[in-house]
Formats: structure tokens, sequence, C-alpha cells
């Protein structure tokens, strides 16, 4: 009991909380501290959030409410001036960055930041100044935590490649979101539709961006479907910026009848259920947490080998199948593979059960006060 009266209070940081892998562990990682005892806060700069029916309603919510991300600086230094927290858990760069302010405002703080992405990647298309700039942030204000965290090894060899201090990291692998309990009854009916209509389901899960490289997700369908004439159908759950850029590739390949583009649904885990096959083709992944909800209902994975998250967690081919990055035959090859021979649904789940809440959540107690 005594325990359960000091553990000290917990302000998660964010851009939002929008749909996405971040915000995901933002909300199990809430839910879980704040059944421990914990007094736990989301404080985002942006208003959106996709979780509210996900998290505790013991979580307190606070949203800056910014229009311009350049005055985002003012507005968290008086958030961090007016509040006082115990643990301060920065996500992602450069809100990690920015939050060095709690070390001068609230020296005896807790200070965590944790990076999701390997930003070599997400940023390598920026001019030279920019990157001199970010290279310049991380290896001066990451000094400022008093704990790094990184979602997989790749990501922390990313950032050791930056000039972080490498005597201050760990890697803590991302939490498993449970399924939502009220999911089941408010299923999308055209989702449904689309794949009881088909004897072979593909499904793909994520934001429609670049990076995800659904483009070569199409291309590899157009090789399935087209070339090897395959009766299968895919189903990419997710929204967008590339949504009008993959929509003319569906057309261009005349796979109007193949691949439906829904947008994104509160909960995957059902429709994962109804698949056969999760694929993800991304250029790059810090993790990839979709892969693990795949595999905590025993369904098989095919990914693109990042090197990082995704080979972290299938540990090469012992849990899933790994094929090249940006190459479509690789892709429909691996996708024949899988079908023809899946790897055992218990299999898949003895794996998912590493990432249940409470062991990922075990190791952030390790560093919290």
């Amino acid at each position: 009991m005594q325990e359960f009266l000091t553990k000290g209070s917990v302000c998660f940081l964010s851009l939002d909380m929008g749909y996405g892998g971040a915000e995901k562990v933002i909300a199990t990682l809430s839910n879980e501290l704040v059944r421990s005892g914990r007094e736990v806060t989301i404080v985002t700069l942006f208003e959106q959030n996709d979780f509210k029916h996900a998290l505790d309603p013991r979580i307190q919510l606070h949203t800056l409410a910014i229009k311009n991300f350049k005055i985002s600086f003012f507005s968290l230094s008086h958030f961090i001036s007016k509040n006082r927290f115990d643990n301060f858990i920065a996500n992602i760069w450069p809100l990690t960055v920015f939050s060095f302010l709690i070390r001068i405002v609230s020296p005896r703080a807790n200070l965590i930041y944790v990076e999701h992405c390997i930003l070599s990647e997400q940023y390598k298309d920026k001019n030279f100044f920019f990157k001199a700039v970010q290279n310049f942030s991380i290896r001066l204000f990451y000094r400022f935590a008093h704990h790094i965290v990184s979602v997989s090894n790749g990501v922390q060899d990313d950032l050791i490649s930056y000039g972080a201090p490498s005597d201050k990291m760990s890697v803590i692998y991302n939490p498993l979101m449970p399924s939502l309990a009220n999911s089941q009854g408010t299923l999308n009916p055209k989702i449904l539709s689309w794949m009881k209509d088909s004897p072979i389901n593909l499904v793909a899960i994520g934001q429609l961006i670049v990076a995800k490289n659904f483009l070569n997700l199409i291309k590899s369908v157009d090789i399935l479907v087209n070339r090897n004439k395959q009766k299968l159908r895919l189903v990419i759950l997710g929204d967008g910026e590339e949504r009008a850029v993959l929509e003319e590739s569906i057309k261009s390949h005349k796979l109007e009848n193949s691949i439906f583009l829904p947008g994104w649904v509160d909960d995957p885990i059902p429709y994962l259920r109804l698949s056969d096959l999760l694929i993800l083709s991304s250029d790059y992944e810090g993790f990839g947490l979709v892969i693990l909800e795949a595999l905590s209902v025993g369904v098989n994975v095919v990914s693109t080998d990042c090197k990082t998250g995704p080979s972290e967690i299938l540990k090469g081919d012992e849990f899933g199948f790994l094929c090249r990055v940006g190459d479509a035959t690789a892709l429909a090859s691996s996708v024949n593979i899988a079908l023809k021979n899946p790897l055992p649904k218990e299999h898949l789940m003895s794996r998912a059960s590493d990432f249940l809440p409470e062991k990922i959540t075990q190791q952030y107690e390790k560093i919290l006060i």
C-alpha cells in the first residue's frame, strides 16, 4: 500500500494523439501506469486525439492547442513552468530536444526521452543546414536526459551515430496494445463484405506516406493478381497524404477489385483475425507495432527487411517472412511462400507474449521514480 501511494507522477509529451504507433504506445503505457497507482498526464501540442475511447478516465489530458509549430517552444515552456511532474517522458525528436527545459524549471524531475524513429532515414531528404542543426541538437540536448529509450536496437544505433550519449541509453521494445473490448460491435460492414468475398485476404496497416512504400505493395499485388492470376484481395487500413497517389496507382494497374483503401479503423485486431497475411512494405521502420498486432492473433507476417524493428521482432525468419526493401517481385514471392508454408499460430502468439503491456511497463518502471 505504501508503494502505491508513493509512486511518482508521470507526464507524456507528444505532438498529438492521432492514430499512429507512438501514440498507441503512449496510450498503452499510460493505462498501465495509472492502474498501478501513478498520476498520469498526457500533454500534446495539437488537439487531435483518436484514443479517447481507449484511455483510462483517470488519465489527465491536456493540449496546448498551438496553431503554429514555431511557437510550440514558448507554449511548452509555459506549461512546464506551471506544472510539476516527477517523471517527464518526451517522445520523438524535436520534442525531446525542447524538453530540456524541465531540467531548468524542475531540476528534480526525471527526464526521459523516447525515440521511435530512424531519424537518419526520416529526414534524409532535408538540406545540409537542417541536418547540421538536428545533429547538433541531439549531440547537445540529449545530455540533459536522465534516460534515453530507443524502441529497437536499430533506433539506438541511429541515435548513437548522431552523438547521443550511449551511457544513458537502453532499448525497450513497444508494448502490444490490447484489442478494444467493444471493437467487435463496431466493425466496418464494407470491410467485412470485401474480405468475405475473397478466398485469400491480405491486410496492410499504416499511414499512407512515402516511407510505408505502399506503391511497392501495389506493384506486388499486380504481379500476384494480373500476372499470376491469383485470387486474393488486399485491404490497406490507414489514411494520409499519399492517398491520391495510391488510388491512381491502383487504377492504373486495374486493381480496383483487388485493393481497398477504407481509411483508419479504431482497432485493427478484428480485421487481422479475418486475414491470411499481414504485409509490411516499409522502406524503414523504427519498430513495427502492426507486426505485434498480427502475431498476437496468430496471423503470419511478410515484411521488408528494414534491418531494424521488423527483423528484431520476427527474429529474422523465425517468426515471419522477410524480403528485400523496395523489391515488388521479392515481396510477391514472399507472399506466396508464406501462404504455402504458414508458421503455426501458437508459435506466432508465443512471440507476441514477449511484448505484453505489463512486461514492457515493468521495464519502464525501472527507470521511473
